[in-house]
């Protein structure tokens, strides 16, 4: 809410549970409880990931052409 000046914990739901290898294929939701006064000066709300490695998604995606898009036409 800050431009990624300062950053909050969420909580992490998975509904489904990791398979015999410990991976989800599945979305995870996420939440967070803010003031709704802090709501009001903020232009936009950043969110960001880690795994247990410590890798985080990056800021800008970058296209691989050789990935397979999903679009209907």
């Amino acid at each position: 809410m800050d431009g990624g000046e300062t950053w909050k914990v969420c909580k992490l739901e998975h509904p489904e549970k990791p398979n015999k290898y410990g991976k989800y294929w599945c979305w995870c939701f996420w939440s967070l409880e803010v003031e709704v006064l802090d709501l009001f000066g903020a232009k936009e709300i950043a969110v960001r990931a880690w795994d247990l490695a410590n890798n985080t998604q990056p800021e800008n995606l970058n296209w691989n052409l050789m990935v397979r898009v999903n679009i209907r036409s």
